[in-house]
């Protein structure tokens, strides 16, 4: 079952290729915070449950609108206070803010990747194709390595590009103090 920090790792490397499209705060949020339905459901007590949030339905309706209006409100509230935690972590930014079409596209990409990926590793996800089926139908318990080994092989090309990244950003930096 891939972790949660997978999710977003995997995709980064999406915006090292295209940063003037990809936002690196609404590819990270829409990968991975859908995983907090299953965090509020262990914090009750229940065992461990991909519901409602977790199907296709929600996840490319009104998840992408809600990540959507939240990362366009803080990108234009903090601008600059993102803008220095992207230069802090290395990630050389082009710009801190992005149009809301950017932002809606790739909070789709993430919600859909997410439940794309959990739905082939995890078999409770009973909601995948709610309100038109109950069950999973594309559960594999064979694809669960096979998906982890793929998101960690990304993730490592993502880190690639970040080392890469950082390089240029240094190079830059060295060339200005000059």
């Amino acid at each position: 079952m891939p972790i949660t920090p997978l999710h977003a790792t995997a995709f980064l490397f999406l915006y090292f290729k295209d940063k003037r499209r990809i936002d690196p705060l609404a590819l990270v949020v829409s990968t991975t915070f859908i995983d907090i339905e299953p965090l509020y459901y262990i914090l009750l007590g229940e065992p461990l449950s991909h519901r409602i949030w977790h199907s296709f339905t929600l996840a490319l309706t009104i998840y992408p609108i809600l990540v959507t209006i939240g990362a366009y409100v803080v990108e234009h509230l903090f601008q600059n206070k993102l803008l220095a935690i992207y230069k802090w972590a290395m990630l050389n930014p082009v710009k801190a803010s992005y149009p809301p079409l950017n932002i809606y596209l790739i909070s789709l990409f993430g919600g859909f990747s997410h439940i794309f990926l959990d739905m082939l590793t995890h078999r409770e996800m009973l909601w995948v194709l709610y309100p038109f089926a109950t069950g999973n139908p594309f559960y594999m318990r064979q694809a669960s390595m096979i998906i982890d080994a793929a998101l960690i092989i990304l993730s490592i090309y993502s880190l690639c590009c970040w080392l890469k990244n950082m390089g240029e950003a240094t190079r830059i930096f060295s060339n200005n103090q000059k």
